[in-house]
């Protein structure tokens, strides 16, 4: 018999504890007390059996994790757990782009027409990207009036795909059918049913979003991904009690894009390759309004998993800023990175409105044509009545790394270049990984932290002993030429006033404008050194005494403009308020004079988180040359406390032409005050690797 402490551990799964696990437990048995495992047939017993309880307990926990969304890890399951939620995986989205098509009638082409129509489905070439060249075309029919000797269609939305359809006869009652391409674009998905083969009469079905407004005669149909056939899609109708049932010998006919996904994104150039409205295709002239956006692979096994659930809280309205985020990433897959804030938080508060701000993937803004789509298609059946969303673009922050690295030259046979490219690439790569998206508050990713960044830096490479860093954070504006204009920047966080040339506030490049003596000049922006504005306050040192009228207030410094008045009471001074706080004060005193009293006194407090900024020029001598406006000592200001940069009286006529930033565009460059800035709202940092200039490194080398 058994003895009795010899019970069978079932609790380890591994193959050579269960193998040991058994032996012991056949060991503690009185037949095989003196048994040898090893030596005999017994120990091929015990590894079949050690085996097939392995093999149980890895199968058995793998179905356990499948049943769960968030353990699951074949995209059947996903879909299975995500189909229980209401919630359908986006499929792959085609690019888009808009354009205006010309059709100028030539030789025996109809000339007598006045209306012409481009068909459903033309098909148009888009210029080759990366060598290949993509396939678009209308998914609507278009007309246009001629007017003067040609058509014009304006703003022609063309969709990236190959036009496909598929036809059904319904037999058996049968009320679900599949679409066998899983490169379809889904919201390209046209779904007819026609009475028979010899009755075209036609209806068109939609898609359901709301069963509650279903009815049994509702021309609807639902939409679902395959779980069982390469991640394909299905279209099924209701049953007659929600939804309208198709009649056996209907024809379900289904058109859709079958599209490449985000590979056309950028395409900016079209060809027709049918001819427009059957008849023209000598004289057709493309011009491309906005380039293509909006391709999108098939959503990701994580994205449905982080989605689902998300999309079930929704409910299909947009109640909630995370209700506003949900809708949007569920349908517009085009969006890198979302944020939402309520209109009650905005700078300054707005109410009635949210406001959104959507990154895309493939551009730095979304278009006008796509913010008017979005908020039409959307958002306008699923937001409150009494809310009006505002889409707005992106503020970006644009970072330029300086970068000063010390490393041991004897623990390494890399030349200084080479270690420079990898210095380089660690920069990219932080900005990559946390970088370039809204700030999230389930993740640190969107803020700068240049303690981060330095460890990137360390690590690129072992003999790097370490580094310094300095940031400079870039605003970009688009100057208007030849016009009197005003420009404000907010940078949303403080900026250090700066002390030296190290981290002194610049622009770049020059801009052409006429000085005082009427001559043109190139000129940069710069903080006025220890510049400071007006006076913030005056605080009353002594009250004084005897004053029968309020006392002269005379403030005299290296600035001009100030002017402030005395308010008495029962012969003392109460009050000095400030009426002009005037401009360039570094240092401010106060005087106290008549009144009829004495002993009063009072001290300015300087606005010092405040200062000013001018405009210089070089000569050819390379001599510094002050340029300040007719009867100002500055061209604008600078708040340190808040990041406020104002300019004021610009007059441009160029700006010099430079190989970083578009035309007429300066920046303005300026070091934050903190290694650690969480963005605000729509601000997003990121290091722009086009520009050369984004990233310098000094490598410093160690014996």
């Amino acid at each position: 018999m058994a003895s009795a402490n010899t019970a069978l551990r079932i609790a380890e799964l591994d193959f050579d504890t269960i193998k040991n696990n058994l032996k012991t437990f056949l060991q503690s048995q009185n037949e095989f007390t003196d048994y040898d495992f090893e030596g005999s047939g017994m120990s091929v017993l015990l590894d079949i059996l050690a085996y097939n309880t392995h093999y149980m307990g890895f199968y058995l926990n793998m179905v356990g994790n499948e049943m769960f969304l968030d353990t699951a890890q074949l995209r059947s399951s996903v879909v299975s757990h995500a189909k229980h939620l209401d919630y359908t995986p986006t499929s792959k989205r085609g690019a888009s782009a808009i354009i205006n098509l010309t059709v100028t009638p030539e030789g025996a082409e109809d000339n007598v027409a006045t209306t012409a129509t481009i068909a459903q489905y033309t098909r148009f070439i888009s210029e080759p990207i990366d060598g290949v060249s993509y396939v678009f075309c209308n998914i609507e029919a278009n007309t246009a009036t001629k007017v003067g000797n040609s058509f014009t269609f304006s703003d022609l939305a063309l969709y990236e795909g190959e036009p496909v359809t598929q036809q059904y006869v319904v037999t058996g009652g049968q009320r679900r059918f599949n679409l066998p391409s899983s490169d379809i674009d889904t919201t390209t998905l046209t779904v007819i049913i026609q009475e028979s083969v010899s009755n075209t009469f036609t209806t068109t079905y939609t898609q359901a979003s709301d069963i509650t407004e279903v009815t049994q005669n509702s021309a609807v149909y639902w939409l679902e991904e395959n779980t069982y056939a390469n991640s394909t899609y299905a279209i099924y109708f209701g049953d007659g009690i929600i939804g309208k049932r198709p009649a056996n010998n209907n024809i379900v006919i289904a058109q859709y894009l079958n599209v490449n996904g985000p590979a056309a994104n950028k395409a900016n150039a079209f060809t027709a390759i049918e001819s427009i409205a059957s008849e023209y295709s000598a004289n057709v002239t493309v011009t491309p309004v906005s380039s293509a956006t909006g391709g999108a692979e098939k959503q990701s096994i994580e994205g449905i998993r982080f989605m689902a659930p998300r999309w079930y809280t929704t409910q299909n309205r947009a109640v909630t800023k995370n209700d506003y985020e949900t809708l949007l990433l569920k349908d517009y897959p085009n969006i890198q990175s979302i944020s939402v804030w309520p209109g009650e938080e905005n700078i300054p508060p707005v109410y009635g409105k949210v406001f959104i701000s959507m990154k895309p993937v493939t551009n730095y803004i979304i278009t006008l044509k796509e913010k008017e789509q979005i908020k039409a298609d959307i958002l306008a059946n699923r937001s409150v009545l009494t809310v009006f969303p505002e889409i707005v673009d992106p503020n970006y922050t644009y970072l330029k790394v300086d970068a000063r690295v010390n490393y041991n030259s004897s623990k390494t046979t890399l030349s200084q270049n080479e270690l420079q490219q990898l210095v380089r690439q660690a920069i990219l790569d932080y900005a990559t990984e946390d970088l370039n998206t809204f700030n999230s508050a389930e993740s640190s990713k969107g803020s700068l932290r240049v303690s981060k960044l330095q460890r990137y830096i360390d690590r690129a490479h072992p003999s790097i002993l370490g580094s310094s860093v300095v940031i400079y954070a870039q605003k970009r504006i688009e100057l208007t030429l030849n016009a009197l204009g005003n420009y404000s920047i907010n940078y949303q966080f403080p900026l250090l006033k700066g002390g030296s040339l190290d981290n002194r506030f610049y622009s770049y490049p020059s801009y052409s404008s006429v000085d005082g003596a009427g001559v043109t000049r190139s000129l940069f922006i710069e903080e006025t050194p220890n510049s400071f504005t007006g006076l913030d306050r005056i605080d009353i040192l002594n009250a004084g005494s005897g004053y029968t009228s309020a006392p002269t207030v005379t403030i005299t410094g290296d600035g001009n403009g100030a002017t402030a008045t005395a308010k008495i009471s029962g012969g003392a001074i109460t009050t000095i308020t400030v009426d002009k706080r005037g401009i360039d004060y570094s240092v401010a005193t106060v005087s106290i004079t008549g009144g009829g009293g004495s002993g009063g006194s009072a001290s300015a407090v300087l606005q010092n988180r405040v200062g000013t900024l001018r405009a210089f020029y070089y000569k050819a001598s390379g001599e510094k040359v002050i340029v300040n406006p007719s009867g100002r000592t500055d061209i604008g200001s600078i708040n340190y406390d808040t990041g406020q940069i104002e300019l004021i009286g610009l007059t441009p006529t160029d700006v010099l032409d430079n190989d970083y930033y578009d035309d007429n565009v300066i920046t303005l460059n300026v070091v934050p005050k903190n290694n650690l800035i969480v963005p605000q709202r729509n601000t997003i940092f990121d290091i722009d690797e086009n520009d050369s200039s984004s990233i310098s490194i000094v490598m410093v080398p160690e014996t």
